[in-house]
C-alpha cells in the first residue's frame, strides 16, 4: 500500500493585491468566493501557485523542462514529452501535448485554491500615476488607478503519493530510484517553504506566500482529511478546532502529524502535540520518516 503525504499552508498576514488578475476599469481586481457564513472572502488560484513553484525551481537551476525566459515567452526543451521522467515539473505538476491527447501525464502534485483566512470587507486603495510615467500616453496629467487590497492570511492544501514519482500512470514500472524519489520530494517540499510572488501587485505590494504554519499528514488513508482547518479570529489569533474534532473522532491519528509553527495553536496542546518550532524543521522531520520501501513499494 503506497503512502500518501497531504499538506495545510497558512501564509503569514500581510496586505495582499492580485498581479495576475481581472480588471474592471482602471481597478485591478481580486477574485472572491462565497464563503458558507455568507461572507466573501478572496481567493488566489492553484495555477499561480504552480506558476511561483515553478519559477523557485528555475532559480535552484532544478532539471526542467519548460523555461521562462520572461513572464512571456516559455522554451520547453522537450517538445515531445519524450524523457518526462528527467524532468521535475512533468513529473510533479504533468503536461499534456496540444495535439495528441493521447500524450499526456496528469500532475500528481496536486494544489487546491488558496483562501484568505479572513472576509474581505471592500478595501480598495486609490492611486496616480506620476505624468510622464508612462511612454505610451501623450498628455501631461496624472493617471489614476485602484487596487483591491485584503489584510489577511491565505490558506491552501497540496496532495502527493511520493511512489508514483517517476512512475506511468498506474503501474510499477519504476524511472527513478528510492534516493532520487526521496530527493524529488525535498524539492517539492523545499518549493511550498520557498514561495515567493504569488502575491503583490506588479512588485507594488510584496506578500510573504511561504507558510507561517505548516501541517503534514503521512498516511495510508488516501482521503487528504485536513484541507482549510486553519480559523482566524477578528483580533487575529489563529485556531485549529476543526483539526482538534477529527483528532478526537479518530478521523486523523495524532502520529500521522507534523506541524511547524512558532505561532501558538492551543488546540494542539488538547491533542497533546507537540509542534516544530518552524516550517523548515518539519519538511526535515517528514524526508525522515520516508522510507525506500515506501518510495519504491513492492
Amino acid at each position: 500500500m503506497s503512502k500518501h503525504l497531504f499538506g495545510m499552508v497558512l501564509t503569514h498576514q500581510g496586505i495582499y493585491a492580485n498581479n495576475r488578475g481581472e480588471n474592471e476599469g482602471t481597478a485591478t481586481t481580486l477574485q472572491k468566493v462565497l464563503g458558507q457564513d455568507g461572507d466573501l472572502y478572496t481567493t488566489v488560484s492553484a495555477e499561480s501557485i504552480r506558476y511561483a513553484l515553478r519559477e523557485g525551481w528555475q532559480m535552484q537551476k532544478l532539471p526542467l523542462n519548460r523555461i521562462h525566459l520572461d513572464h512571456q515567452e516559455c522554451k520547453i526543451q522537450d517538445k515531445t514529452f519524450t524523457h518526462w521522467h528527467k524532468h521535475l515539473d512533468d513529473d510533479a505538476l504533468g503536461y499534456m501535448h496540444a495535439t495528441k491527447e493521447t500524450l499526456s501525464r496528469r500532475g500528481i502534485l496536486e494544489i487546491t485554491r488558496a483562501i484568505s483566512t479572513t472576509p474581505w470587507r471592500g478595501e480598495i486603495m486609490q492611486n496616480f500615476a506620476s505624468p510622464g510615467s508612462n511612454a505610451g500616453v501623450s498628455h501631461k496629467n496624472p493617471i489614476p488607478y485602484a487596487v483591491e487590497v485584503h489584510h489577511t492570511r491565505y490558506q491552501f492544501g497540496f496532495a502527493l503519493t511520493p511512489a508514483s514519482l517517476g512512475r506511468e500512470g498506474n503501474g510499477n514500472q519504476d524511472n527513478l530510484s528510492a534516493e532520487e524519489k526521496r530527493k524529488r520530494l525535498q524539492w517539492l517540499l523545499e518549493g511550498f517553504l520557498n514561495l515567493r510572488r504569488v502575491g503583490g501587485n506588479h512588485a507594488r505590494y510584496l506578500s510573504d506566500y511561504s507558510p507561517e504554519a505548516i501541517i503534514l499528514r503521512w498516511t495510508d488513508d488516501p482521503a487528504p482529511r485536513i484541507l482549510y482547518c486553519f480559523e482566524q479570529d477578528d483580533k487575529g489569533r489563529i485556531s485549529l478546532r476543526q483539526l482538534l474534532t477529527r483528532l478526537k473522532s479518530g478521523d486523523i491519528l495524532p502520529e500521522e502529524l507534523i506541524i511547524g509553527t512558532s505561532l501558538d495553536l492551543p488546540e494542539l496542546g488538547e491533542a497533546n502535540i507537540k509542534p516544530k518550532p518552524g516550517v523548515k524543521q518539519a519538511i526535515h522531520d517528514l524526508i525522515g520518516r520516508v522510507t525506500d520501501d515506501d518510495l519504491n513499494p513492492r
